[in-house]
């Protein structure tokens, strides 16, 4: 099964309760590059409460094993933002602990995924986890944004139907 980020990111979101219920019609958001997060302003600010964007940009590193095997390393992003009442230091730490929170929470339930071969997730690298806070978005959104790699194998065969001799 192919891991499919932003199925898999609509699926957290319809699923985590404080997600789920501050939203639940607009959670939900994605977004194929980091730099287009800022386009999401106009959306997010119709919105009150948490959100998840789900970033895929289709990026990837590539590195040739000892094995003679390619091995392809796709970069994924979610963004957990909670909207604040204000921009008072105190509040943001709230609302990036809070996100902190739910964050290492869907890192769970990914870990969980990979053990039982779950939503596509059978090549993620838990070593590549990481956490970083964000922000401002929108009307007052602070929260994380949290990164993560799979490490499929590559099939590296030439087809020659698609090369002029």
């Amino acid at each position: 099964m192919n891991y499919n980020h932003f199925s898999y990111g609509e699926s957290i979101a319809t699923r985590h309760k404080s997600i789920l219920n501050t939203n639940t019609d607009k959670h939900f958001f994605r977004s194929t590059e980091t730099e287009e997060v800022t386009e999401l302003d106009a959306r997010i600010s119709q919105v009150h409460g948490v959100v998840l964007v789900a970033i895929d940009g289709k990026n990837s590193d590539f590195v040739m094993n000892d094995a003679d095997a390619l091995q392809e390393t796709p970069q994924y992003f979610f963004v957990i933002l909670q909207q604040t009442s204000s921009t008072d230091d105190s509040t943001i730490a709230n609302a990036q602990d809070a996100c902190k929170l739910i964050a290492t929470q869907i890192m769970a339930v990914m870990l969980r995924d990979r053990q039982n071969s779950d939503n596509g997730l059978d090549d993620l690298d838990a070593s590549t986890f990481n956490i970083r806070g964000v922000g401002p978005f929108a009307d007052n959104f602070y929260g994380v944004i949290l990164g993560f790699n799979l490490k499929p194998n590559v099939t590296f065969d030439v087809d020659e139907t698609v090369w002029e001799d």
